[in-house]
């Protein structure tokens, strides 16, 4: 087992966080991924959901802000896996506030309201949130998809939106939620 696989996520979940592309995590970054998460499901932008869904991001903005170290108001790569590896910003607290945004996602994409999400609902997600490649959100559907019933329900999200922080093996939940493979 080795801390690697938690590392190389720490990586992909920062490339994916800079939606922009600009070598740091910025408020804005969070604010893009809200507002496509929110045109992906048409949600009308006052309505409480996505209200809700906007306020979960920017929850998990306002924990990774403090990973800042230069107060520039943006998180550069090096301050964002620094923070994790050092405890500055916890695993536990940040797990915490992504279950509360995806929760917030899921019930987005979970339109009939039904409990569980398809793969179209779940790559919606993933678009809004900037992973543009389609490859990316099937393979991580199908790793989550253990049942292999062709839909997700909340505890199999939230299984690996945790595995993907705390994954210290290839095959642990979440280990590749956003590598594609």
């Amino acid at each position: 087992m080795s801390d690697q696989v938690r590392l190389d996520n720490i990586d992909r979940v920062f490339a994916i966080l800079d939606m922009d592309g600009d070598g740091g995590i910025s408020k804005g970054d969070f604010a893009s991924m809200a507002a496509g998460v929110v045109r992906e499901f048409g949600l009308d932008e006052d309505s409480t959901s996505a209200r809700q869904l906007v306020e979960g991001y920017e929850d998990v903005w306002d924990y990774i802000r403090g990973a800042d170290l230069d107060v520039d108001g943006v998180v550069g790569a090096a301050e964002f896996r620094e923070a994790h590896t050092s405890g500055r910003v916890t695993t536990e607290v940040l797990v915490e506030k992504w279950e509360r945004a995806s929760r917030r996602c899921f019930e987005a994409a979970d339109g009939d309201g039904d409990g569980y999400i398809d793969l179209e609902g779940f790559a919606a997600i993933y678009r809004g949130g900037g992973v543009s490649d389609p490859a990316v959100a099937q393979a991580a559907f199908r790793a989550m998809d253990v049942d292999a019933d062709g839909r997700l329900d909340w505890a199999e999200l939230s299984a690996n939106v945790r595995g993907l922080f705390t994954a210290t093996d290839e095959s642990a939940k979440g280990a590749h939620m956003v590598s594609g493979d």
